[in-house]
């Protein structure tokens, strides 16, 4: 079967530029004459045997003419060969109703006049169709008038040979229809299965980008504020953001330079990286937004993606959470001879500005003099320290207990009320 596929495949050229429609529409019509090719040699035996030569002479013509056909078909001129084919097909009916009987006589040859039309509906064009259906009625009506107004048709033929031409006239255009039938439920029953195909192809990359696009984000996430990231992906940009009440931290390695000059340098990322992973899960517990890191500063901010009036608060709590998270570190990592750091940390409170500069490697940043005081306040204060200004002091002494340092004189920014937070209420 797959070489007399690839056969009936041979006589379709371009393939490549056609469509399974069309495919299908040119491999039915090639079954079509090859099976007429053999049931019309099925007649030739009854010719023969009830002396019946014009009837064998017809099928003689038609066995000639149909490897024609396919020829005409194999030098790329399809079109002309369903023409012929069909033209063929109602010449011989009309022949054979002629020296048999009449509507009458041969009524089962009658119905293979249906065949052209059907056939051109399939494989051809609708006028084409309309043609042969038109040409099968103004047959089969003369033939019946005439009939009707006295006219013989049958030659000298017993019955027997009728019964025996009738019955394989009956026979062989139930078989092509039941082929008609075949091709195109096979056809459907592909189409069937590549739409199945096609739609579990669909779902798995559905299923596919969209666990991509959850990775995307994830990692946008990783650089962006949620409502930045979305307005980004929506529109191509984002607009900087006014906020009135931030609370900003900034936390650094004491000695970080001498000590770092005695370690090799994955050493020193991969301790550096310890207590950044450190930060990054306690800041994430409190829904604080991370900023970046500069060398070995750590910079956060308490108020951006939660809107919330009591920032400062949450602040201090991470503040809090991130030296006895340090002091731990320190204990641990000195049992294991590793190198250890303390912690200097800043916060000041107020309004400033925060969103995304630059079209390239995009950054979240923040800007304003409330970040330059936070900056400060940590350049100021002392290792293992929690040093805030006295702004940030006024809104949260109901919860913790401050000392205080007095004003200090501050570069570029005169005295500042200081404050060290020693715990909580």
């Amino acid at each position: 079967m797959e070489a007399y596929n690839k056969w009936v495949d041979s006589f379709i050229k371009e393939k490549a530029l056609l469509s399974p429609k069309e495919i299908n529409k040119k491999r039915l019509f090639i079954n079509i004459v090859v099976f007429t090719f053999f049931y019309a040699s099925a007649y030739i035996p009854i010719c023969i045997w009830f002396h019946y030569n014009s009837g064998l002479n017809a099928v003689i013509c038609t066995l000639i003419l149909l490897p024609s056909i396919l020829f005409v078909i194999q030098k790329g001129y399809f079109t002309l060969g369903i023409h012929l084919y069909l033209l063929l097909i109602t010449s011989m009916c009309l022949y054979l109703m002629n020296t048999t009987g009449g509507l009458w006589g041969s009524p089962f040859t009658s119905q293979w006049l249906s065949i052209p039309f059907i056939l051109a509906i399939l494989v051809s064009t609708r006028g084409t169709a309309f043609l042969y259906l038109l040409i099968s009625v103004l047959a089969m009506s003369y033939f019946g008038v005439s009939q009707i107004m006295g006219r013989h048709f049958q030659l000298d033929m017993n019955k027997e040979f009728i019964l025996h031409f009738n019955t394989i006239a009956q026979i062989g255009f139930l078989l092509t229809i039941f082929l008609v039938a075949l091709t195109f439920d096979g056809t459907s029953k592909k189409a069937y299965e590549k739409v199945n195909e096609l739609r579990a192809n669909a779902e798995l990359q559905n299923e596919i980008i969209a666990k991509e696009k959850e990775r995307s984000d994830n990692l946008l996430l990783n650089i962006l504020p949620a409502e930045v990231m979305e307005e980004l992906k929506n529109t191509g940009k984002t607009h900087a953001k006014n906020y009135d009440l931030v609370t900003v931290l900034f936390a650094d390695m004491v000695d970080f330079t001498r000590i770092s000059e005695e370690m090799a340098p994955e050493v020193l990322v991969s301790c550096i990286d310890d207590y950044f992973q450190m930060m990054d899960n306690i800041t994430s517990k409190y829904g604080v937004e991370k900023i970046k890191t500069v060398g070995d500063a750590y910079i956060c901010a308490a108020g951006l993606n939660t809107g919330s009036s009591n920032n400062p608060v949450e602040m201090i709590h991470v503040a809090l959470e991130i030296l006895a998270a340090t002091n731990r570190m320190s204990e641990e990592r000195t049992a294991l001879n590793k190198p250890v750091f303390q912690l200097r940390i800043g916060i000041h409170s107020g309004p400033l500005v925060a969103g995304v500069v630059g079209i390239k490697k995009f950054a979240y940043d923040i800007w304003g003099d409330t970040v330059n005081t936070a900056a400060r306040m940590q350049q100021n204060g002392e290792p293992g320290k929690i040093n805030i200004s006295g702004t940030t002091r006024d809104l949260v002494k109901h919860r913790f207990h401050c000392d205080y340092r007095g004003r200090v004189d501050v570069k570029n920014k005169g005295l500042i009320d200081m404050y060290y937070v020693e715990g909580k209420k």
